[in-house]
């Protein structure tokens, strides 16, 4: 029976006939529709309504009498049938499909129906109606043009040959259909077009047009430009024809002889002149270039012939390259383009200017032509001009002198930079300021009166050179030297000075210094004189005057040996002599016998001789034996005492040591003397006060180290002096030591236990604080992260292991991170399971990065424990100087919000900190405060989200969910409050609460409602740990007095497989409790359904994430059946989450998916509204005025 389709229905199919472009569909027997591909049947929605008659309507009237007939005899016969027919759209307009149907039989042979498809041909049909159309237009085209047109078989014989052929070659084009087209084509040529021919079969390119000569019904031969097209298969290349197009071009071969002849000619006026001609092809490579261009660039025009002018070592300007390469690659005329090289016969640079015109020949770019210019000459000379330019500013802008421009009345109109460096002025504040501004006032008559002098008659072309006092900016003098000059003609005055300050004051300091040595001479206590090479006395204190009993005055200018005669035979004048010849200073002792008296001479020499200071050392010497004594009674003391000796030269290498310094290092005296003192002291804070001059002499109780001969080093108490000369230098260095090695050794354990962590070894807060202080000093421009680490559930290891083996957990944790980390970074123990790391960081945050993956690595292996396997992760935060801190208290501070981030983010895992952190952290002490009192001030509240049987689309139950009204904050997620309880352990005692108010307000909704209904709710890992779990839900089924059937427990995937054992354990004691037993967010863990099966439970809930995947190739339809059915094979319920559109109810009820629940249904209400909503639903049909 033909259906009666409703409107809407009607309105739907109609959409359908006008826009589907495959229609998927199958009928029963009778006609009536079963099946519709999805995209159709979600467009339809009920398709049991829908009749073959339904389609038909829509047939085109001309086409529906073959339709109906072919259908007719398809269903009688139980045919397949195809039939191309064109419906008739709403518009008025048609559109052409293709239907195609089959038989289907049933397993006993009968006749079920028809499968088939409909599918939108109108693009074929349009195109072969194009196609038709294209070949009409191509025939009249042909028939109609001057061109020859032909085509050829792949033995290169006629099929087709134009009408022109007979007008220009005067062929009967039926006469030559089936002969060689090659035939009519002059000899010379024939290669040619099967050159051509086999580039396109080879490289698959575009034909080019050739010029060829083709025989006319006469013999004569005429030319033509033939473009040939091989027809070509594209996977083979081999040849099945040709089609070709030719063009008589006589007169455009006459006009081309024409413009040769006449480029002939301009290249012959090239040669003639110091430019030249050239052309390229379209390749940019030269096919003609004049002999100009031998003077240019040195070579030969031809060896150029083939070359592109990017090949000529040439170099274009900036602002040249890109003008020429943009014409060029346009095919447009370019002027004046320059470029520069260098000649390779003469070796001298050279500038050369081009300008070319592009060449066409039908159409077609075929290259350039243009000309050359030499302009060395004229870019040289204007280089030349612009650098003598440059250089004059240069001159003036660069020059330490002061060149100033003043008019008249002295106003600076000019001045340039040096007044900055010598005055301290910048040149700009000085312009209109009067040149006696800047001069010292005494010296500003002077300078008035020379200006006047060079403004007068007089002074004309005068230049004066004079020298004054200028006022710096910071009130010091300045000596500059001058010159200037006077410009009647431009009246100005020009002035150059130059700051000759210091050789003023070094003139006036060489003469104090003069007045000073002079003075220091008569005033010293030795005696001086000075001898010239021809030994005259050239000066004489009177010092020596006196001690030599002679008159100074008198002396002077007279040679030695007359004023002091007989001192030639003195030993001392043997000296003088060996100064004299060798020019090397000397100091002797001598006996001076008319005084009797020793003395010390020091003789230096002089360009013109020598200059001798001597004095009388008689009592020095006296004294000097004395000393001796008193050092051979000194020495039996050192060789004595119990302290180590040693004494030094102003080297620093030993002279002398005692038997206690021997004792103590284990060197002997002969060991040591004539070494330095660095085969001793590996440490010694006074060292360096040996080559200071005029440093420190004298130290008492410093600390020093030294090594044994052993290798073992020593700490002593360093006491000693040094001996300085007059230069301030170190002429000797005595020093006694004593042994304080076991008073360091004691020092350094107290510092030890005061630093370090002893569990770990470790350095300790007091030290961490130190060396990174210490790091942050050291480097204030590099990145340096604070890692904060925080073990992850360590305090659940230390409870369920004890104590002991938690210590040892932590010691080994404290090995693998020192094993992660670099000398220079330092990592430390805070406490209990929190250390810290700074590091340094060359690229910064990936550098942290790379160190806070390699921890975690680190710490992802399994840990041996007393025989027993310990897996343990942690949340690692970090902080970066300096951008996050610079300072090592907010560094921590920063590092300390990162972790606990890290921490909420799932663990196991490192977060850097970010400025929002902070704020982040305020409100998660906030809420931690308040969590903690929240349960007696009764802010929590139990939220319920229906649970539907997706069979019957009834609510079977609820899940149990906690909601938190913060009094000043409202209402907080779960997300943000629940690993806060978790971490602070408090989610043991929210949990119990949680479950007691599920069963109590469950069972009051099943007294009021009189109907069976289930609550699940869920645990965490922290739960299922807990011991008191059991027991506090058996209290809270019989406080309630819910049915244990009616109580689900869900847990999730992480939760059951972090300790296997203990889960199966306590899940069997809830199961023979008689509770239900599910697992929440299957899909988001690491199990698998074969790894399920060692648990208990009852039910699977599949996530929402699991529910809306995509997977190549896969549908979600075929992931989720395939789990249901594995699911009902373990024996397991299939509840969904997330149900939220009206397709993934479908979906999951074609998948046989059991129970649901998502805001397509309801979203989590308080108890009063579900109340209202479960009321709602158990309203009868007629009572709720549904037909």
């Amino acid at each position: 029976m033909p259906s009666l389709a409703a409107p809407a229905l009607a309105a739907t199919l109609r959409q359908l006939a006008d826009t589907a472009r495959m229609i998927v569909w199958m009928t029963d027997a009778d006609g009536n529709c079963l099946y519709l591909n999805q995209s159709v049947a979600a467009a339809v929605g009920d398709h049991s309504r829908i009749h073959l008659s339904d389609w038909l309507q829509f047939i085109h009237p001309e086409d529906a009498g073959a339709v109906h007939a072919q259908l007719a005899e398809a269903f009688r016969t139980r045919a397949e049938y195809q039939h191309e027919y064109r419906i008739l759209k709403g518009d008025g307009s048609s559109r052409w499909v293709l239907g195609c149907g089959a038989a289907r039989f049933d397993a006993d042979g009968r006749f079920a129906g028809y499968n088939g498809t409909i599918l939108d041909v109108t693009r074929q049909h349009e195109a072969h109606e194009r196609l038709a159309r294209s070949e009409a237009e191509y025939r009249l085209l042909a028939e109609n043009t001057s061109d020859l047109i032909c085509r050829c078989d792949a033995d290169g014989n006629y099929v087709y040959v134009s009408p022109s052929y007979q007008r220009l070659l005067g062929h009967d084009p039926a006469r030559i259909i089936g002969t060689s087209a090659l035939s009519t084509v002059h000899p010379d040529d024939v290669p040619q077009i099967l050159e051509e021919l086999q580039r396109q079969e080879i490289t698959g390119a575009d034909p080019q047009v050739i010029d060829i000569r083709k025989g006319d019904s006469s013999g004569r031969y005429l030319w033509v430009g033939a473009k040939i097209e091989a027809i070509c298969d594209p996977i083979t290349r081999k040849r099945s024809g040709t089609v070709s197009i030719l063009r008589d071009i006589a007169e455009e071969r006459r006009a081309r002889e024409q413009i040769r002849r006449s480029e002939e000619r301009f290249r012959r006026l090239t040669q003639l002149s110091s430019d030249w001609y050239w052309e390229t092809d379209s390749g940019d490579r030269f096919t003609f270039i004049s002999e100009g261009i031998h003077k240019v660039l040195g070579t030969q025009p031809q060896d150029l012939l083939g070359a592109r002018r990017g090949d000529l070592a040439v170099s274009f300007g900036n602002t040249e390259l890109p003008h020429y390469q943009e014409a060029i690659g346009n095919h447009q005329p370019f002027r004046d383009i320059v470029f520069s090289g260098t000649n390779r016969l003469t070796g001298r640079r050279f500038h050369a200017s081009i300008s070319g015109e592009p060449v066409f020949a039908d159409g077609q770019f075929k290259g350039y032509h243009g000309i050359g210019r030499n302009i060395t000459k004229e870019r040289t000379v204007f280089q030349q001009l612009s650098d003598l330019a440059d250089e004059n500013k240069a001159l003036v802008e660069h020059s330490t002198d002061i060149i100033s421009l003043a008019d008249g009345q002295g106003r600076l109109l000019r001045i340039n930079d040096a007044v900055r460096d010598v005055l301290g002025y910048e040149p700009q504040a000085c312009l209109g300021r009067v040149h006696a501004d800047f001069l010292h006032p005494d010296d500003v008559p002077h300078v008035k009166a020379m200006a006047d002098e060079l403004r007068s008659a007089s002074g004309m072309g005068m230049v004066k050179d004079y020298e004054s006092r200028y006022l710096r900016k910071d009130g010091g003098i300045a000596y500059l030297s001058l010159s200037a000059s006077w410009s009647a003609k431009k009246k100005v005055m020009y002035c150059i000075a130059r700051d000759v300050t210091e050789r003023n004051l070094a003139r006036i300091a060489l003469q104090a210094s003069k007045d000073q040595m002079l003075t220091m001479l008569e005033s010293i206590g030795d005696a001086f004189f000075a001898l010239d090479g021809n030994w005259r006395i050239t000066y004489m204190n009177q010092k020596t005057a006196q001690f030599a009993g002679i008159e100074r005055d008198s002396a002077i200018g007279q040679i030695v040996w007359q004023v002091i005669p007989g001192i030639v035979d003195m030993p001392v004048f043997r000296h003088y002599e060996t100064v004299m010849l060798s020019r090397v200073p000397l100091v002797v002792e001598e006996y001076w016998e008319p005084s009797d008296a020793w003395v010390e001479a020091r003789i230096h020499p002089q360009s013109d001789g020598i200059a001798v200071y001597f004095h009388d050392i008689t009592a020095r010497r006296d004294a000097e034996r004395t000393i001796r004594d008193s050092e051979k009674r000194l020495r039996e003391i050192i060789e004595m005492t119990p302290a180590a000796y040693i004494l030094a030269d102003g080297q620093a290498h030993f002279l002398d040591v005692n038997p206690a310094l021997c004792e103590l290092s284990g060197y002997a005296k002969e060991e040591l003397v004539g070494q330095g003192l660095g085969v001793l002291f590996t440490y010694c804070p006074w060292h360096g006060a040996l080559s200071m001059p005029f440093g420190p002499t004298v130290a008492h109780g410093m600390e020093a180290v030294i090594r044994h001969k052993q290798g073992h080093e020593l700490h002593v108490l360093f006491s000693g002096s040094i001996r300085r000369g007059t230069d301030g230098m170190a002429e000797s260095f005595t020093a006694f030591l004593n042994d304080i090695t076991q008073r360091k050794q004691v020092e350094q354990q107290l510092e030890t236990l005061a630093t370090h962590d002893m569990l770990t070894g470790l350095p300790n807060r007091v030290l961490i604080n130190r060396r990174l202080q210490k790091m942050l000093d050291a480097s204030p421009d590099e990145a340096i992260a604070v890692m904060f680490i925080d073990l992850d559930r360590f305090k659940e290891v230390n409870d369920s292991m004890g104590h002991a083996p938690g210590d040892l957990l932590l010691r080994q944790v404290a090995h693998r991170l020192q094993g992660c980390m670099r000398p220079a970074d330092v990592v430390a123990r805070l406490g209990g399971d929190e250390f810290v790391v700074a590091a340094h960081c060359s690229d910064g945050r990936s550098s942290a990065a790379a160190i806070a993956r390699k921890l975690l690595a680190s710490l992802a292996e399994p840990f041996q424990v007393e025989g027993q396997e310990v897996f343990i992760s942690a949340s690692i935060g970090i902080s970066m100087f300096s951008e996050d801190g610079r300072t090592k208290e907010l560094l921590f501070q920063n590092a300390d919000t990162a972790m606990y981030r890290a921490k909420t983010g799932g663990r196991n895992n490192f977060q850097f900190f970010e400025a929002e952190m902070t704020a982040e952290a305020k409100r998660r002490m906030a809420l931690e405060h308040s969590l903690r009192r929240a349960l007696e001030r009764n802010e929590f509240e139990v939220h319920y989200q229906p649970r539907v049987d997706l069979k019957s689309l009834r609510v079977v139950g609820m899940e149990a969910l906690l909601r938190w009204n913060h009094p000043q904050m409202g209402w907080i997620p779960p997300s943000e409050f629940i690993p806060i309880a978790e971490d602070k352990g408090m989610i043991n005692a929210i949990g119990q609460w949680v479950m007691a108010q599920a069963c109590r307000q469950t069972q009051a909704l099943m007294d009021r409602l009189g109907r069976a209904l289930s609550v699940s709710v869920n645990l965490s890992a922290h739960q299922l740990r807990d011991p008191a779990l059991v027991g506090s839900v058996r209290a809270a089924l019989s406080e309630s007095g819910l049915p244990p059937s009616a109580l689900e427990l869900e847990l999730t995937e992480t939760a059951l497989i972090e300790d296997v054992d203990h889960s199966v354990n306590v899940l069997r004691t809830l199961k023979q409790a008689g509770l239900m037993l599910s697992v929440d967010d299957f899909g988001t863990g690491y199990s698998g359904l074969s790894y399920l099966k060692r648990f208990p439970v009852d039910i699977l809930k599949l996530d929402r994430s699991f529910v809306y995947q995509r997977t190549e190739g896969v549908s979600s339809f075929e992931f989720i059946k395939a789990l249901v059915d594995m699911a009902h094979a373990l024996k397991l319920s299939v509840v969904a989450e997330g149900i939220e559109t009206p397709d993934i109810l479908t979906l999951l009820t074609d998948a046989s998916c059991d129970h649901g629940q998502g805001y397509l249904f309801a979203r989590p209400m308080p108890l009063a509204r579900l109340e209202q909503f479960l009321e709602e639903e158990n309203v009868p049909a007629s009572e709720s005025g549904g037909a």
